[in-house]
């Protein structure tokens, strides 16, 4: 039987994963692979003996596959959309997929397949170098037309939900567009009071605009390049910011909760950063990666829960997966998400009338009133007003970044 993401559990139990791991080494010039025997470069990952090269391609392959069709969710010759953002973990997925798409018959994966650049480039950067900038955009261009019958386009991450990608072979005409409205939307985003909300507004601007391009584009299905920690980053986070159990999509294979009934996927949600730059190595693919991992806002949720994450993984190395595991149990109790007549306008998840919300939204209510006004039965009846016609389509995660900004600003963006 086959068990997907489940390789760094053993089977005498979670005790023995809870001691500090010594960090190995992943990669051996030479030695005898244990599955064909075969004298060769070996590579190295958690719970795994030592194997050759084409024997852990044909290991990392088989996760993609397996995480693809466990979930059943993609159609025979469906159209996909494959994000490109820059990233190792989008040219493994890009690799990946043309390498499915190349093998025989009955193990090829019947899609039609088109590649969209996202330039995030200057959110990854404090300082944007326009000879990095254009060192780093001839080297996507390089890359993406190395693979033959795939058409790429390319769109800026600050660009209108409704403009049009430009074909990457245009590249000079994507690179002399007009860029005041995304000045504009540039300045906007930077006047969003704490970095918390600002990377949330980015990740859920940036969702809309995966599913508008996917439309332009007539494709019904985003993949988009979401290994295991940023998964499991995804989900404290949004635990943290009291999304309750919309978590479950965040960290799912499929999130269909776009209005325009676009389906984004994440077919390497199982991998791991070191199986990704071991697949790079092994495919010898000539690609560095010239953002930071994350975007540059030490003080944020976001941040704060990926740097606890990764000191976690340094020691013991179960951690993201059974952060994973945990979110895919809260997954299994979300069945009802379609009962939920109420939607929020931004985000487009299930709204919850909670009695601890709003004994939270209360409290801070009375905090952020001077103790000449306390009242509390009438401000409490003003409090009740106040919220069921302020923020009735509104959720409360997304009601935190509206605390921090204009909130009609926000709904115009999204």
């Amino acid at each position: 039987m086959c068990s997907i993401g489940d390789d760094d559990v053993l089977d005498d139990g979670i005790s023995s994963l809870m001691t500090p791991q010594k960090q190995m080494l992943h990669y051996l010039p030479k030695g005898t692979c244990y599955k064909c025997g075969q004298d060769r470069e070996l590579y190295k990952i958690h719970f795994r003996e030592a194997e050759c090269k084409n024997c852990f391609l044909i290991f990392v392959n088989h996760k993609f596959r397996a995480t693809v069709g466990s979930s059943k969710a993609l159609p025979r010759n469906a159209d996909i959309l494959l994000v490109f953002d820059g990233s190792a973990e989008s040219v493994v997925l890009l690799d990946m997929l043309q390498t499915a798409q190349s093998e025989s018959n009955f193990k090829r994966l019947h899609c039609y397949l088109k590649v969209l650049f996202l330039d995030d480039y200057e959110a990854y950067k404090d300082t944007c170098g326009i000879n990095d900038y254009k060192l780093y955009i001839q080297q996507v261009k390089d890359l993406l037309l190395s693979y033959d019958n795939i058409k790429c386009y390319v769109t800026n991450l600050r660009s209108g939900i409704h403009q049009k990608p430009f074909d990457i072979k245009d590249m000079n005409l994507y690179l002399n567009r007009e860029m005041e409205k995304e000045k504009v939307f540039s300045n906007d985003i930077n006047n969003i009071q704490t970095s918390t909300s600002r990377n949330e507004f980015i990740k859920l601007y940036r969702k809309n605009l995966i599913a508008s391009m996917a439309t332009i584009l007539s494709c019904k299905y985003a993949f988009i390049p979401t290994i295991n920690i940023s998964i499991a980053t995804d989900l404290l986070s949004a635990i943290a910011l009291g999304q309750g159990n919309n978590v479950a999509c965040d960290v799912a294979f499929k999130d269909d909760r776009l209005v325009n009934g676009i389906k984004i996927m994440r077919p390497i949600k199982n991998l791991t950063e070191t199986e990704v730059l071991l697949y790079i190595r092994a495919r010898n693919i000539k690609w560095c990666d010239r953002r930071d991992h994350v975007i540059n806002a030490s003080s944020s949720i976001q941040r704060i829960t990926e740097l606890f994450i990764r000191n976690l993984q340094k020691n013991y190395s179960s951690t993201v997966s059974t952060i994973i595991c945990t979110g895919n149990k809260i997954t299994s109790n979300n069945d009802s998400y379609e009962e939920f007549e109420e939607k929020c306008c931004l985000c487009n998840s299930s709204i919850v009338n909670s009695e601890t919300l709003s004994a939270v939204r209360y409290s801070r209510y009375v905090s952020e009133r001077m103790s000449s006004d306390f009242d509390l039965d009438i401000n409490f009846k003003k409090f009740l007003n106040l919220t069921q016609n302020q923020d009735q389509k509104v959720c409360h995660s997304c009601q935190n970044i509206g605390r921090d900004s204009d909130i009609n600003l926000i709904k115009h963006y999204l």
